[in-house]
């Protein structure tokens, strides 16, 4: 029909599928999770929506907040599973590549905006791993005034606490989400990209470990080696182990808690708080690695992921990185990927990463104890080292 304006993302479905499951999810995560949602007032319209992250299930708690629809920016996992026609027919989120431009996702984050639809983003890209806020670019500050609609900052508090990406069970405690500030289009327009940013960090920065909060678990320390992979005492890496609460080096024998506080006790040379150890860990594995150390690990499965493709099985059961480059081998061959043609490499879920060369997504999965984030820190502090450095 001439004039009628031809929607391209959002759809009427959506917000019939997002009124059928809010209160089903509300309940679900009200037991699960103790999660608690704030409303957040606000009327039907042109949004972005940002948040930290902290859980897997994250964009779910964050829309109970709200009565309408909103579409998230996702990751290409998303994208991979067998329910991905289903989940792009019932809430079409916007794919994104981690860690790298993705013009295509622009694109549809606008689309939506033009709609009248609301867009959610995480700007730190992925859910932390030690309860502190991930590194992010002011590519979310330019993004939120160029669009020029209400920027609504919002936070979900104890989903660390709860669910921590390294771990394996769920912790009782307390988890809730809110809107923090909503920003106008006119205050936006007054703020520097800097000032914006500022705000941004500040009003995402969200750390359960000083909330007082206990999270109570009998295998509360469980995987925690997913987060702190280098020993402060002996330097040794990967050499940590846990077991219940515990977690100790089985190099050196150094052994501590971790408390229903989120703390670590006794304190491993003055460490008290996983954030600490792993900002620690952070630079130093990076110093290792650049006088000469190469760090590797067994019994991973290496794959191709495509969109909407089930992901493509390669030969390699070994990974490991040096100041140099990422390599792939099976006993017999070796397949090396310099560091300096690699585009990005980024944590996926637990205990996998993507690395991305040559325009293919390459996938590492490692075993139940498997630390991946070692080889972003690796990754991203060489390529610093050499004046790469990466944009998101």
């Amino acid at each position: 029909m001439k004039g009628k304006k031809k929607t391209v993302w959002t759809k009427r479905r959506h917000a019939r599928v997002f009124a059928f499951l809010r209160p089903v999810m509300r309940l679900y995560f009200r037991l699960r999770y103790n999660f608690k949602a704030r409303p957040g007032g606000l009327k039907k319209g042109a949004y972005l929506i940002i948040s930290n992250h902290q859980t897997t299930m994250d964009p779910f708690l964050l829309s109970l907040s709200f009565r309408f629809p909103i579409y998230f920016v996702a990751s290409d996992d998303l994208f991979n599973l067998k329910v991905s026609p289903l989940i792009n027919y019932l809430v079409a989120p916007i794919p994104k590549s981690k860690s790298v431009r993705d013009v295509a996702a622009m694109m549809g984050v606008l689309r939506v905006i033009r709609e009248g639809g609301a867009v959610g983003i995480f700007p730190e890209g992925n859910r932390t791993v030690s309860g502190g806020q991930w590194e992010m670019t002011d590519a979310i500050a330019k993004l939120a005034k160029s669009l020029k609609v209400p920027l609504v900052i919002y936070n979900i508090r104890g989903g660390y606490g709860t669910d921590p990406r390294w771990g394996h069970s769920i912790r009782k405690g307390k988890c809730s989400g809110e809107v923090r500030k909503v920003v106008s289009v006119e205050e936006l327009a007054e703020l520097t990209n800097e000032q914006l940013f500022d705000l941004i960090k500040d009003g995402l920065n969200v750390n359960d470990a000083d909330s007082g909060i206990s999270f109570r678990s009998k295998r509360r320390a469980e995987y925690i080696e997913r987060a702190l992979y280098l020993c402060p005492v002996c330097r040794g890496v990967s050499t940590i182990v846990s077991h219940k609460y515990k977690f100790k080096c089985k190099n050196c024998g150094t052994e501590a808690a971790y408390t229903e506080k989120l703390a670590i006790s006794p304190a491993v040379a003055g460490f008290e708080r996983i954030n600490e150890w792993y900002g620690w860990e952070k630079e130093e594995i990076v110093k290792a690695v650049s006088e000469g150390l190469r760090v590797e690990d067994g019994g991973i499965l290496f794959r191709e992921s495509v969109k909407f493709k089930s992901k493509k099985k390669l030969d390699g059961d070994r990974v490991y990185i040096d100041k140099d480059k990422l390599a792939i081998s099976d006993g017999r061959r070796e397949q090396v990927f310099p560091l300096d043609e690699i585009t990005a490499l980024t944590m996926v879920g637990k205990k996998k990463f993507n690395f991305y060369y040559k325009d293919k997504i390459l996938q590492v999965k490692g075993n139940k104890r498997f630390c991946a984030i070692k080889y972003v820190h690796i990754f991203d502090g060489i390529r610093q080292i050499n004046g790469q450095i990466k944009e998101n």
